[in-house]
């Protein structure tokens, strides 16, 4: 994923703390401008058979994941959060507060995106830039295939005899079996960019 932009801004209509989807709305500006190359970016993408959700995933040669913690947001959902997107994404973002970043102890490959209010504005600024996943698992970048798309992709390597008619824990595990951990992420990455669900590229 090309290096983010350092800084974006925008103006705020309320005097109330920004919540959620005013820093995506941002975030998703700020991504727009920052990639060279076309860019899906969705919002809500479930992880681990819907267990976490990644606020908003940029996908192109990599699959990126973004938290968002908006000022009006509490961490309670943070240790989870941070242990599945570190399964799944390729390279993975904290956007927050300060305050929030700094309370939150992100792993030290993870990226940093600092999210500063005043009265007229919000605005997002990168601290770090995000590193490489050290430590995917496998499984949890297999369950993002729904089960037909698994399938095919056994289909298309001549590998679905077995499983075909099984649940697709199956077809996870024969995809663990028969392609490389590259392999597998390639073929998420254009199974993503196929659905047809609501999405913008950039």
């Amino acid at each position: 994923m090309s290096p983010l932009t350092p800084l974006s801004l925008a103006r705020r209509l309320s005097t109330t703390p920004s919540r959620d989807g005013d820093v995506r709305a941002l975030l998703k500006r700020h991504l727009a401008s920052a990639h060279q190359t076309p860019t899906l970016i969705l919002d809500e993408l479930g992880l681990c058979q819907g267990d976490v959700r990644v606020d908003v995933a940029a996908i192109n040669g990599e699959l990126a994941g973004f938290e968002i913690k908006s000022p009006a947001d509490s961490l309670a959902r943070w240790p989870k959060q941070r242990r599945v997107y570190s399964k799944v994404v390729d390279r993975a973002w904290l956007v927050a507060t300060d305050k929030a970043l700094e309370a939150a102890k992100p792993p030290a490959w993870w990226g940093l995106i600092r999210v500063v209010e005043t009265p007229n504005q919000l605005g997002i600024r990168v601290l770090r830039e995000a590193e490489r996943n050290p430590s995917p698992d496998p499984l949890a970048i297999a369950q993002l295939l729904w089960h037909a798309e698994a399938l095919e992709v056994l289909e298309r390597r001549g590998t679905a005899r077995g499983v075909r008619s099984k649940r697709r824990q199956f077809a996870w595990q024969r995809l663990l079996e028969t392609l490389s951990l590259d392999e597998i992420r390639a073929e998420v990455r254009a199974a993503l960019r196929a659905r047809p669900v609501e999405r913008k590229f950039w």
